[in-house]
């Protein structure tokens, strides 16, 4: 556990940071080149570190955009926090971050993440959550992001037929603590002003709202959750018109692929706590890159290697090079990719490559330059005719894997 000192130093350089920050992020990948997009992270450690080793830490040209519900239910909501908001302080520029409906203090309180403070800083408990409230009411409400051909918006929750953009940027974020209890007037009355009621439920709207269960049209209260707002496929299309974006991104639910579309694939659902609360659900995260129209899922479970089913060259390899097992796992992170790669330049259906062809790709796919010439021995199999690439993936066929599909 990071002594409470560090914790304090770290969240209030991040603060610093987001009071500086507008009401929402602008990202433009004609600067940035792509950016990952990770959905709810809810204490799960694991699965952020994952997330990390398989495309790598953030930095200057490798940016990331948090939506949301960093914390509550999983074990280490603290640790995932203080990473993102290191990440944060170290690459201002290149990590954005989104506030979700549990970065609310109220939330907070019954979800976990309250109860994890007071186990793991006792003695300042009360400071550390007073500073987490602030923090929390700063972060941002939702992005916007360029891509080159279109744009897209990035909400944790979802909109309604209530929803001012123009009101959302200009409004005063950190009045709005909780959105479980509404906040006092300006005038410290308990009674809000028709304009600061508006303001709370489009927020309330931002942070909790879902696309309707059963389609239909329109918009209407969301009483699965009993806060927010059900929006149905002709509120997004009006809604995409009015503010000239191509899509809507979302998190806020999980899902069993770790992701979905709906509306008529105008909402993406992307959510990254895989095994969510004991399930069986994957984990995703999107990778968008400039002038694509279109994004990379990217999805995965966190379970460790099944080492009975490997060979046993390749059980001592895994078990003496840690190194070792990290590329296997960023080889099985981007499996698909590779193998729609392999099959795309095996033009006669051989199941062979060129070495250098196959080196090629193994650099482009990862994005990273390692000696693959060298290492072929470890990873494939080869004869007269090249690299068989699959053989790449076939003992690593694995149950429950943690792999992308």
């Amino acid at each position: 556990i990071l002594h409470e000192k560090y914790v304090c130093h770290i969240l209030h350089e991040a603060r610093a940071i987001l009071k500086t920050l507008p009401n929402y992020n602008r990202i433009d990948l004609s600067i940035l080149h792509h950016i990952y997009i990770i959905g709810d992270l809810h204490g799960q450690l694991a699965d952020l570190l994952h997330i990390f080793n398989a495309n790598g830490l953030p930095a200057i040209d490798n940016p990331y955009i948090f939506n949301g519900d960093f914390i509550d239910r999983g074990r280490n909501s603290v640790e995932v926090i203080l990473l993102l908001m290191i990440a944060l302080i170290l690459y201002p520029s290149s990590v954005f971050l989104n506030r979700g409906n549990h970065e609310d203090i109220m939330v907070a309180a019954q979800y976990g993440f309250q109860d994890e403070v007071n186990r793991k800083y006792r003695t300042y408990k009360r400071s550390l959550l007073d500073l987490f409230k602030d923090i929390f009411s700063w972060l941002p409400l939702y992005s916007s992001v360029h891509t080159g051909k279109s744009k897209f918006i990035i909400i944790h929750g979802g909109i309604s037929d209530c929803i001012n953009l123009e009101k959302i940027k200009s409004l005063q974020r950190n009045r709005y603590v909780s959105m479980e209890v509404p906040p006092e007037s300006k005038s410290g009355g308990k009674r809000l002003t028709a304009d600061r009621e508006d303001e709370y439920y489009q927020i309330q709207d931002l942070l909790w709202s879902d696309p309707d269960p059963h389609n239909r049209r329109g918009c209407r209260h969301n009483n699965e959750r009993n806060i927010g707002s059900f929006f149905g496929p002709n509120i997004t299309e009006k809604f995409l018109n009015k503010y000239n974006y191509s899509m809507i991104i979302r998190s806020h639910q999980v899902k069993q692929n770790g992701y979905e579309y709906t509306h008529d694939e105008k909402v993406l659902t992307v959510f990254s706590a895989s095994n969510y609360c004991g399930g069986l659900n994957w984990g995703a995260i999107i990778r968008w890159d400039y002038n694509e129209e279109e994004p990379w899922l990217i999805s995965y479970k966190i379970e460790s290697i099944e080492m009975k089913k490997l060979s046993f060259n390749k059980q001592v390899t895994l078990c003496e090079d840690p190194a070792y097992q990290s590329l296997m796992e960023k080889i099985m992170t981007h499996k698909s990719f590779l193998q729609k790669e392999f099959e795309k330049r095996d033009r006669y259906q051989t199941n062979h490559l060129p070495l250098k062809v196959w080196s090629e790709i193994m650099t482009n796919i990862l994005r990273i330059d390692l000696p693959w010439l060298t290492l072929r021995s470890k990873l494939v199999q080869e004869d007269k005719q090249g690299i068989l690439y699959n053989t790449m993936f076939d003992e690593y066929t694995l149950d429950n894997t943690k792999f992308q599909i």
